[in-house]
């Protein structure tokens, strides 16, 4: 009984450290940089352990996407978390947070544009990059629903969608992180107010955004 407890514990690190493998070649080179010769020299493991975990190279490439995918949200919850413990407004919440999400290392945010990417050219990727998305965008939805703003779901697309939008930009044109905070911070505290306006007040700006131009 011991033994077999300790072989599933061993295929179980090995199975891990395939996976692993993959998502850090995932990060380097993209989807394409995943192979059974590449996964396994990178592990440590020969060659016939990927073939005998995982059925094809896909199997491995969508399992390395979804822990991937787990590893970012346990990541971006933490963070969330963590700026608004001791945080005394909005705002100091939001910079704490940006001001973290920005200093993150990049292989984790290239990882993340790869899938994004893959899932454009191949649909078997598009469920597993719809689950993340959907993943994310649960979480803008709790911490703006609890930072007070209404519509919390249909605001947190597009928080998503601005704050991947940064991400990727900062990747093709890096600069100094406090330019980049600052425009993030600027970007999503335009957001947020949108979000917390009372209807009327939405209603006069949209009326002056239909003025005609002079």
């Amino acid at each position: 009984m011991v033994t077999s407890t300790v072989s599933q514990d061993r295929s179980r690190l090995r199975r891990d450290e395939l996976v692993r493998a993959a998502v850090a070649l995932l990060a380097e080179g993209g989807v394409r940089a995943i192979t059974h010769r590449a996964v396994a020299t990178r592990a440590g493991l020969p060659l016939a352990a990927t073939t005998y975990y995982f059925q094809s190279i896909q199997d491995l490439t969508e399992e390395a996407l979804r822990v991937h995918v787990e590893d970012r949200i346990k990541g971006l919850q933490e963070l969330a978390a963590s700026a608004a413990i001791g945080s005394a407004s909005v705002d100091e919440v939001a910079e704490r947070f940006v001001n973290a999400l920005l200093a993150r290392d990049q292989a984790g945010t290239i990882a993340q544009f790869e899938v994004y990417l893959e899932a454009a050219r191949n649909p078997a990727f598009q469920q597993t990059v719809a689950d993340a998305l959907d993943a994310f965008e649960d979480l803008a939805r709790a911490t703006l629903e609890t930072l007070g703003a209404s519509q919390p779901a249909h605001a947190a697309a597009a928080f998503v969608a601005v704050i991947n939008g940064f991400a990727l930009n900062s990747l093709a044109r890096p600069r100094p992180i406090e330019i980049e905070c600052a425009a993030l911070l600027d970007a999503l505290r335009a957001l947020f107010i949108r979000y917390v306006m009372d209807e009327d007040e939405l209603a006069r700006w949209h009326a002056r955004l239909r003025e005609p131009l002079h």
